[in-house]
């Protein structure tokens, strides 16, 4: 009897200890956790098995086990990341998120965007305002001099402007990928992993999990990339790590 109390006080422990100060932002109707999760335990208690390795992270997937890593391995990718989880880890029963939260179904996530204006206009709202990557247009454009020729006048008459490139210079523009942030969710550039391990995105894009499997190995999700103002709804397939938001009980 002493040894089971002693272990379901230190099972309640490490989930006040996960649940304490965790910072959340009211979306809505919801409260969202106001950055990606970042435990290494479940809710019951026990350890999530770390991968650190592209063949340890190939074999969570292999044997169906929970997995997380931090972005190219390194724990200061954590602070502001947190931490890229498998599907095996969303899906154990024994819950990866803290007491009082759980991994948003696909459902919510649609709640979520509708109420930010939809999936087309949502993702800027939703991104964080510094740490996404930018890109440039322009630079050249299509010469207006010869833009309506024929191929057959092309064939007969030299355009002297652009001198048969079809293109000239113009100005380039540089985009900053940063978003509003007006919503308050934060949504950060965390990158994600493939299930062979390799690692890719960060600071392009950021994937975040749902708790709706659609196939024995895909999962929804959710994506936000630094050249789109809008969310992607996509299938994930689950031996891939991702990040993970909590949205309250």
């Amino acid at each position: 009897m002493k040894r089971f109390c002693l272990i379901g006080s230190l099972s309640m422990l490490l989930a006040c200890v996960q649940t304490k100060d965790i910072p959340s932002v009211t979306i809505g109707a919801q409260v969202w956790m106001a950055e990606n999760l970042n435990v290494e335990r479940f809710r019951s208690g026990d350890p999530i098995p770390e991968a650190r390795t592209d063949e340890e992270w190939k074999q969570a997937n292999a044997n169906k086990q929970p997995a997380w890593c931090f972005y190219d391995n390194d724990p200061s990718n954590g602070t502001l990341y947190g931490k890229l989880y498998n599907w095996y880890a969303v899906n154990d029963p024994r819950g990866l998120a803290p007491e009082g939260w759980h991994v948003p179904t696909d459902v919510e996530w649609t709640i979520h965007t509708d109420g930010l204006g939809g999936e087309e206009m949502a993702g800027k709202k939703m991104k964080s305002s510094s740490g996404w990557k930018s890109w440039t247009t322009g630079g050249s454009k299509t010469c207006s001099d010869c833009e309506s020729w024929n191929s057959e006048y092309r064939s007969k008459v030299p355009c002297h402007t652009c001198k048969d490139t079809r293109s000239v210079p113009a100005p380039s523009v540089t985009h900053s990928g940063n978003g509003s942030n007006s919503s308050g969710f934060s949504g950060r550039s965390g990158g994600f992993r493939i299930s062979n391990g390799t690692f890719s995105s960060q600071s392009a894009g950021g994937n975040w999990w749902s708790a709706t499997a659609t196939a024995p190995d895909e999962a929804k999700g959710r994506g936000l990339f630094f050249n789109y103002v809008g969310v992607s709804r996509f299938n994930l397939s689950v031996g891939c790590g991702f990040s993970v938001r909590c949205l309250r009980d």
